[in-house]
């Protein structure tokens, strides 16, 4: 049995030529022979051997005749082949070499010759044969890391494509949610008996805070400040939702304790998402000063009278909107001198947060509407938004809101 299971097939037209192989290499590689340049060309696709060595002078068609055909076959032409021959010319090794032999023995062989020259074409076959599958195997590799990276590539574009569209979606909800604010100031020029500025500063693109302020008669003025439970998309569409019941139920003539009782039964309707929103509302009555005023859930506001005096109007009148139906909202009355003012707020106030964790809190947003001078509405909202910024280092979590109302000294 041979010690190698490589196959070599020998073709010669003469028959010691072939026993003479047999010896050489019978014990060593598993053998195959053909007498004739045809016969190889039909037993090759059979046999399928891993080196031929092949006679150039033969009857019927000569070595280098079987070699260019075998070349020629893309099934076949990655087969080693050595020319073993009578013919010794440079001439002749040149020609072989040229249609693709590998090597060159001349006859009389010599047996170590060819078992050396055998088994080197053998071993560089396979060496060549295996650096081809890592090729392939690369190949394939760099093939399928190059369609994850398109397809990530793609993905990517996708994703971009998506938070663009979503950022712009979102820029324009901005805007919108922005126009619905009054934000033009002074916002009743003919109006000295007052002085009246507010800000809303959203933690993300859109916020749940709002506020809003109108006349519901010639002596009236309503102010509102809200906060809706959350941020972002669900709660600008739950403030833009609330602000309209607001003020279309104010503007009915209803009382600030009706316009949150009449707000919250509609806000219960179909609320499946479970939000909510925090609100005071006062009416301003500009003749006399007075206030008279509801509290629903909200942060209690600021009664001043700078530059010393400051007092939260601790009184709530019931629960947040939105929860449960039927609330009866009760109210206060507080009247407003010349030089006072009404300062509003959201929790984004004074639960503002430094990098350290330290709260903004009550005590210094009091510390600061007393300090700030002159106690102008449009000085404490711009300074107080500044401020904030300072506090947080860019780190808002959620949306700042601040209204203030004055009465003014009438000369």
């Amino acid at each position: 049995m041979a010690e190698d299971n490589r196959c070599v097939l020998v073709v010669d037209d003469e028959p010691n030529n072939l026993q003479l192989m047999r010896q050489i290499l019978g014990d060593r590689y598993r053998l195959a022979f053909a007498p004739s340049g045809p016969a190889a060309l039909g037993i090759v696709p059979k046999v399928r051997p891993d080196l031929i060595l092949l006679d150039i002078m033969m009857p019927e068609m000569d070595g280098y005749e079987v070699c260019r055909r075998l070349k020629a076959d893309p099934g076949t032409r990655d087969i080693p082949v050595i020319f073993v021959t009578a013919k010794s010319e440079e001439s002749d090794e040149t020609t072989g070499f040229a249609i693709g032999a590998v090597d060159y023995i001349t006859k009389p062989v010599r047996p170590l010759i060819v078992q050396a020259r055998v088994r080197n074409h053998l071993d560089l076959k396979e060496a060549k044969e295996c650096l081809k599958r890592q090729n392939e195997i690369l190949e394939e590799r760099v093939t399928e890391r190059t369609r994850e990276v398109l397809a990530l590539q793609k993905k990517e574009f996708e994703l971009r494509a998506a938070k663009e569209k979503v950022e712009n979606e979102l820029n324009i909800a901005a805007r919108i949610q922005k126009s619905i604010l009054p934000s033009t100031f002074p916002a009743f020029p003919e109006h000295k008996e007052f002085d009246l500025f507010a800000v809303m500063i959203p933690a993300r693109e859109v916020g749940g805070d709002f506020y809003d302020f109108f006349f519901i008669d010639d002596d009236r003025l309503a102010v509102i400040i809200a906060d809706v439970a959350g941020k972002g998309i669900p709660a600008a569409l739950f403030m833009m939702n609330s602000r309209t019941v607001f003020r279309s139920i104010a503007k009915q003539h209803r009382s600030p304790g009706q316009v949150l009782g009449e707000s919250n039964d509609i806000l219960c309707v179909g609320n499946d998402t479970g939000m909510f929103v925090s609100a005071f509302i006062a009416y301003y009555h500009l003749p006399s000063g007075r206030l008279t005023y509801s509290n629903g859930g909200h942060n209690p506001p600021l009664f001043c009278d700078p530059p010393h005096a400051i007092r939260p109007l601790a009184e709530k009148h019931g629960s947040a909107l939105g929860v449960m139906p039927g609330i009866a909202y009760g109210e206060d009355v507080e009247q407003l001198n010349p030089g006072q003012m009404l300062v509003l707020y959201t929790d984004g106030v004074t639960e503002a947060l430094s990098p350290g964790r330290e709260f903004f809190g009550l005590e210094r947003f009091k510390a600061f509407v007393c300090a700030c001078r002159p106690p102008a509405a449009a000085t404490i909202c711009r300074r107080l938004v500044a401020d904030l910024e300072v506090f947080q280092q860019g780190h808002a979590f959620d949306d700042i809101t601040v209204l203030v109302l004055k009465r003014e000294a009438q000369g």
